[in-house]
């Protein structure tokens, strides 16, 4: 390629690079490759050369091309190097590295690594076919997740499209050529002329503007979904100004030549909405649609189970009802924060004679066995406060045998002061015992003990199995799901990772664990990352199935690893109170240390930018870590028992905390403040997972129940029906609408979520 203002091969810049040739040139710059001979390595260096209003002088040397121009020359110089330094910050497989920026010959250049392979347009002529779903998938999750660590550092891309993303030669993208300064500049031109802000095709509407107010995610989401129709139909978008106008396009589901997923086209067609808030407004809230797959066409079996199962359904629904309507109905006490008057309501309720509620007969779990209706107090909600009430009824008696005439002569008095005392006395028991309230209430469910009030007034329901496979010969303890959700990785106490495809549930292979069972386990793209109780971690590569990295700072035990951000950065707590940062550029050392636990660390959370880290202890807190600085945030107190199961939900606005006690606590990032507590089971929680969504949390512990609860308005409350056996982890699908769990039988089951409930989340 050649370029009238570009440097000449064999030109050399400060003294540690030679030009070799040109890469690329545009509106605002000149990109070479270039040898550093200290190294052997070549490199790509970019130059700031804004075409509109710069010059040569002499061979070299760049000057803004009139005085008009030297104000506008200068401030976007500043700001080019203001980009490099922000992009240096990046430590992303799928974020091209800079390596190094510096002033010269009156501009500066910016240093990257060369990237070996070819652009997305070029891969894209080279098949001679339409891509297929599968390679567009193993595409896509890597570039959404760099596209959200951008955005999570507040930065935009302003420039995606196919001649922006590289394919390695191993067959993974990279984002490359930022724009974002070139907006700016732009922005503060005197003279407006400056060309190559756009793309036609991939920009959309609101990039045209002069000002970059209105922009943010939602732009460089219209920019990848640009590109992907590109990719499915063989074929740019229209132009967004001609689109709005009049908006021609033929959708991506009508225009595409291959066979994709309908919620796969449909997913691009809303990234391509010309309205701002129609498109998806982050990452996240676009990941699901793009990457869940397509849902399994039930056989003429599976439909027939389900309209018996719905007519069972129905059948117990309207015999409990009646069965309700029989008896008098006790509330549940709210779970604060709850809708006001739920206390007054339990209370009155409490107050009505125990005469007029029905037995109720229990099935003791383990041994099948009716327990009398004598053998215990006629309702489960009479039981609870019976301690505090006995003595006062008592006392209740006696004066009435002292006094019978004081009595008699004053009932409304006496009722009075009797329903006063009452009150007083259940609400002093309530607040008292409101931790531990709920387990005194507990009953069977379906055979396995719940461990929580449901907090609302809708009863609890049970979710029924769709399908399962047997995964392991002992019991699942992790269980993971990869980023494009295509695979299922689980782990035993067999010592072995089993990968495994979500829509044939087929073995896709076995990965021996050199160092023993997995104490966690954790998947990020097509990594798995495991930790062992020699004080071992492990990656793995999930297609290869082979070992990548191993790091070791102890003997100490390590219960608890995550990936922190990237692939490349690790994270890992255990027996010595630490926790410890690693990066795969170096097994020997780790990168930092964080210290501050005062007792083991169970749990490790790292939110979806990698910014922060979460780490759950024996001593009963939850310590915020600052991945940038590797300094702690703020400690999270006030747990009821050791903290063992940390979860960020995607938005990374909220941490979900499982305890030993079977309590989980919500927390605000933000503010550092409690949102809810749930007293949800009855012994450790094992694992916690938000919905992608965020707007379900499901947790699973050791007493064998899984809970799945509503976290908007309705607080709607789930249980697993069917669980003969427990479950210790579970993950949801992409899309939100299934729950999978791994259980101590050694089976992965398949939970659908109840379909008006997801309609109301979406």
């Amino acid at each position: 390629m050649t370029q009238p203002s570009a440097l000449s091969g064999g030109t050399e810049l400060a003294g540690d690079y030679r030009i070799e040739r040109v890469l690329g040139a545009g509106g605002f710059g000149v990109t070479y490759l270039a040898e550093e001979p200290a190294l052997s390595r070549h490199v790509s260096i970019k130059e700031y050369f804004p075409a509109d209003f710069a010059t040569r002088s002499g061979t070299v040397g760049a000057v803004p091309r009139s005085e008009n121009c030297a104000s506008d020359y200068q401030w976007g110089l500043e700001r080019f190097i203001e980009e490099a330094q922000t992009l240096a910050k990046f430590n992303h497989a799928n974020i091209v590295k800079v390596h190094r920026t510096f002033k010269a010959n009156n501009t500066a250049y910016m240093v990257l690594h060369f990237e070996e392979g070819q652009s997305l347009k070029a891969w894209l002529k080279g098949l001679k076919r339409a891509p297929r779903q599968k390679e567009l998938d193993a595409i896509l999750a890597p570039l959404l997740d760099a596209l959200e660590t951008i955005h999570k550092a507040n930065f935009l891309h302003r420039d995606i499209a196919p001649d922006n993303i590289i394919i390695r030669t191993g067959g993974d993208p990279v984002l490359i050529d930022f724009g974002a300064a070139r907006g700016d500049i732009a922005a503060h031109s005197k003279t407006k002329t400056v060309s190559a802000l756009v793309k036609p095709g991939y920009s959309p509407y609101e990039q045209y503007a002069e000002t970059s107010r209105q922009q943010g995610p939602w732009t460089d989401i219209y920019a990848l979904a640009a590109t992907l129709y590109h990719a499915v139909t063989g074929k740019r978008p229209l132009d967004s100004p001609s689109r709005m106008l009049k908006d021609d396009m033929v959708p991506a589901r009508e225009a595409a030549v291959g066979a994709y997923r309908a919620t796969f086209l449909e997913a691009i067609q809303r990234g391509l909405a010309l309205n701002i808030e129609a498109r998806p407004q982050s990452v996240a809230q676009w990941r699901g649609a793009l990457l869940a797959p397509e849902p399994e066409k039930p056989g003429m079996l599976a439909r027939m189970r389900e309209r018996t199962e719905v007519r069972r359904s129905r059948e117990k629904a309207d015999k409990d009802a009646k069965a309700a309507a029989a008896r008098t109905p006790v509330p549940p006490p709210p779970d604060a924060p709850g809708p006001q008057g739920g206390l007054l309501d339990f209370v009155d309720a409490l107050k009505l004679p125990a005469a007029k509620a029905a037995p109720v007969a229990d099935v003791t779990p383990g041994n099948g066995k009716a327990t009398p209706p004598t053998a215990r107090p006629k309702t489960a909600a009479a039981a609870a406060p019976a301690i505090a009430l006995a003595p006062k009824k008592a006392a209740a008696k006696k004066r009435a045998r002292l006094a019978p005439d004081v009595a008699r002569s004053r009932p409304l008095t006496r009722g009075l002061r009797t329903k006063v005392a009452l009150a007083a006395t259940v609400a002093g028991a309530l607040i008292a015992f409101q931790d531990h309230l709920p387990r005194l209430l507990q009953g069977p469910v379906n055979g396995i003990t719940t461990g929580a009030v449901v907090a609302t007034s809708q009863p609890e329901r049970t979710i029924a199995e769709a399908s399962a496979f047997k995964a392991h010969d002992g019991a699942i303890e992790q269980m993971s799901l990869s980023g494009d959700g295509r695979l299922i990785v689980t782990s035993g106490k067999d010592a072995a990772l089993k990968v495994w495809d979500v829509h044939s549930q087929a073995q896709r292979g076995t990965i021996l664990l050199e160092n023993g069972a997995a104490t966690s386990l954790s998947v990020r793209n097509n990594r798995a990352l495991t930790s062992h109780a020699d004080g071992t971690i492990a990656v793995y590569d999930l297609d290869t199935q082979r070992r990548l990295y191993r790091f070791k700072r102890s003997e100490a035990g390590i219960w608890a690893a995550a990936f922190a951000g990237s692939e490349d950065r690790i994270a890992a707590g255990g027996h010595d109170w630490a926790v410890t940062l690693w990066q795969t550029a170096s097994e020997s050392a780790p990168s930092g240390v964080l210290e501050g636990h005062e007792s083991a660390v169970l749990a490790l959370a790292a939110d979806a930018s990698g910014r922060w880290l979460a780490s759950g202890s024996a001593d009963k807190t939850v310590r915020l870590w600052n991945l940038d600085t590797s300094e702690g945030r703020r400690t999270l107190r006030n747990h009821s028992d050791n903290v063992s199961a940390l979860a960020f939900a995607p938005e990374g606005g909220v941490l979900a905390a499982g305890s030993l006690d079977g309590s989980i606590k919500l927390w605000s990032v933000t503010t550092g403040r409690a949102q809810r507590t749930f007293n949800a089971h009855t012994s450790r929680v094992t694992s916690v997972a938000f919905s992608p969504d965020s707007f379900l949390l499901a947790s699973a512990a050791e007493d064998g129940t899984v809970r799945v609860r509503g976290l908007g308005r309705t607080r709607a409350y789930w249980s697993l029906g069917g669980l003969d056996r427990r479950a210790k982890t579970l993950a949801f699908t992409n899309d939100g609408r299934t729950l999978v769990t791994g259980g101590e039988d050694g089976v992965v089951r398949f939970w659908p979520l109840p379909e008006p409930e997801i309609a109301q989340r979406n």
